[in-house]
């Protein structure tokens, strides 16, 4: 698998896509003939077996997604035709019989065409999302996890509301990898508003996270990069205008302040490690400053308790004067910071206001995106496909003059070409 080979699909039509398995030992294709092809390579002669091929669907067949191998192997196909179908195979079966892959109950809830599918990540319950031209995205998940037989709507994005038509353009999903950040995020983009959002599952029910653009020409496809131990992630969008634009997104309000470099890895004012360490040390050395400031200000409150009760006796005695104007002075200052701190009126209004601007300030670091390179193809055709690689740092994308391209960002920042591979050299 090290060397360049050619695959005779033999397809009878155009190709739309191909997916490899978790391994990247299977490999599945679909197009315009209807069909599902699916190879299995052989570690032996390094080549590609067919596997079976699948008559799928009643029109061209325009996207794949595999599960996760915990849940099995299990196929997931959407069309043209406004249907969505899951296949699982029949490991007793023999292969190429037409019986090694079973057809599940097709998904027939959209009103049009379905362009998108995407299986959830293997730390969530096995689900599918669709995506369709009638602008809305489902999640659909099966009755029996074991069968798999049926399968049912859980819940649903309605992107354009009032609905869309096929003549208002491929609605795209893609789920967020990331075990370890919000979970069940996805990102949604295209249709006839042209925009890309970031949604999450909550309490069975979808919730707008932020919107990441609104562009003047078609979104035709999102990919949500790995992140790899990075503090925010990476989303790429491909656009009918020939330009791939990536965005930084932060779902972590306290992540959303930092400010990061060019590089995947180094945070801003960060010249050196020991740059980086003071950083990390930073916060810590606040708290503990928080920290000392607090326990201070009670000791010091309780000392100030019992010398108002000192001052007070002595002025009961009949002292007067300067002195005594003095400790009332200090004796109110006293009163105030024991208000502020055990609960008194002052202190319960000065906890109100920071409370208030604290939830403020929350609100307004909450989730964020930036725009970080926006690419521009040459020659400028519609961008069909982009995906990432396992570690998010190597974005591959596909247009309509037959190019495969490999782009990497350089450690200043920018995104480059690194590699193209024509179809008619291929």
């Amino acid at each position: 698998m090290d060397q360049d080979q050619s695959i005779p699909v033999n397809h009878d039509d155009f190709i739309h896509d191909i997916a490899y398995n978790f391994y990247g030992t299977r490999l599945a294709t679909c197009g315009s003939d209807r069909c599902i092809k699916i190879w299995d390579w052989n570690r032996q002669t390094g080549l590609w077996i067919l596997n079976e091929s699948i008559s799928a669907h009643d029109s061209s067949v325009v996207r794949l997604s595999w599960a996760h191998p915990e849940f099995g192997q299990v196929l997931a196909s959407c069309s043209l035709d406004c249907t969505v179908r899951i296949w699982v195979e029949q490991e007793t079966n023999l292969k190429n019989s037409g019986t090694r892959w079973r057809g599940l109950t097709p998904l027939t809830d959209s009103k049009a065409a379905v362009h998108s599918i995407a299986f959830a990540p293997e730390y969530t319950s096995l689900s599918i999302a669709t995506a369709s031209s009638d602008g809305k995205v489902r999640l659909y998940s099966p009755t029996d996890s074991v069968r798999l037989e049926n399968w049912t709507v859980n819940c649903f994005i309605d992107f354009v509301p009032g609905g869309a038509t096929d003549a208002d353009g491929p609605l795209s999903v893609s789920w967020c990898k990331s075990r370890f950040s919000s979970p069940h995020m996805l990102v949604v983009g295209g249709s006839r508003h042209k925009n890309v959002k970031i949604f999450q599952l909550l309490n069975n029910a979808f919730v707008e996270l932020a919107e990441l653009a609104q562009y003047d020409s078609h979104v035709l496809d999102v990919d949500w990069a790995p992140t790899m131990g990075r503090s925010y992630h990476l989303i790429a969008t491909a656009c009918a205008d020939g330009h791939i634009r990536i965005y930084k997104f932060w779902s972590d309000p306290e992540l959303a302040g930092t400010r990061l470099t060019g590089s995947l890895f180094v945070r801003d004012g960060d010249d050196d490690d020991d740059g980086d360490e003071e950083a990390r040390d930073q916060p810590r050395d606040d708290a503990s400053d928080d920290d000392s400031i607090s326990d201070d200000s009670i000791s010091d409150d309780d000392d100030d308790d019992d010398s108002d009760d000192s001052d007070a006796s002595v002025s009961g005695g009949g002292g007067g004067g300067g002195g005594d104007e003095g400790d009332a002075e200090s004796e109110g200052s006293d009163a105030a910071a024991t208000g502020s701190v055990f609960g008194g009126t002052a202190g319960q209004k000065r906890r109100t206001r920071a409370t208030a601007a604290a939830a403020a300030a929350a609100t307004a670091a909450g989730p964020r995106s930036e725009l970080v390179s926006d690419i521009s193809v040459q020659p400028s055709v519609p961008i069909r496909r982009i995906r990432w690689n396992s570690t998010g740092t190597l974005l591959v994308s596909s247009s309509d003059d037959g190019v495969v391209r490999m782009w990497r960002m350089t450690p200043s920042g920018t995104w480059r070409e690194m590699a193209a591979v024509s179809a008619e050299s291929a």
